[in-house]
């Protein structure tokens, strides 16, 4: 009975990124997944705007976006992800992941109904109203207009 409670033992290998870069590109990686497909403008955003962002090198980076991507298939929920950015991120920060988050939904020049509520429901749990969310989509646009 008390192996029921217990963690299970993992034979995979420890994360070797950051668990704050893990938990905020878990979330980058849950937008361009989200409409069940991650196509590839979706994809090369999503590398070339981690490294730049998290101060990190294409091979940190590249690491860091297959952590991600584990992270996000692995959680049941964004809580683990949006409790740890709460935690760490300041305001600016958070505008500023909201505004990648958006880069990332827009890349297809589409934005389905899971990807809205996907950026509604993080903005509300990191605590940026609706107005900041609204001006960092606006930025998003302009910046994958450039």
């Amino acid at each position: 009975m008390k192996s029921l409670f217990t963690e299970p033992v993992s034979e995979k290998t420890p994360p070797r990124s950051d668990a704050l870069h893990i938990a905020a590109a878990a979330l980058l990686v849950r937008a361009a997944q989200i409409d069940g497909v991650m196509d590839d403008n979706e994809t090369k955003l999503l590398t070339r705007l981690v490294g730049p962002h998290f101060g990190l090198e294409a091979d940190a980076a590249a690491l860091l976006i297959e952590e991600a991507k584990q992270a996000a298939n692995e959680a049941s929920d964004l809580f683990q992800f949006t409790h740890r950015i709460n935690t760490h991120f300041g305001e600016t920060h958070k505008l500023m992941l909201i505004e990648l988050l958006w880069q990332i939904v827009l890349a297809d020049g589409v934005v389905d109904d899971y990807e809205a509520n996907l950026l509604r429901r993080v903005a509300g749990l990191i605590h940026v109203t609706d107005l900041k969310a609204g001006q960092a989509r606006k930025k998003a646009e302009a910046a994958l207009g450039e």
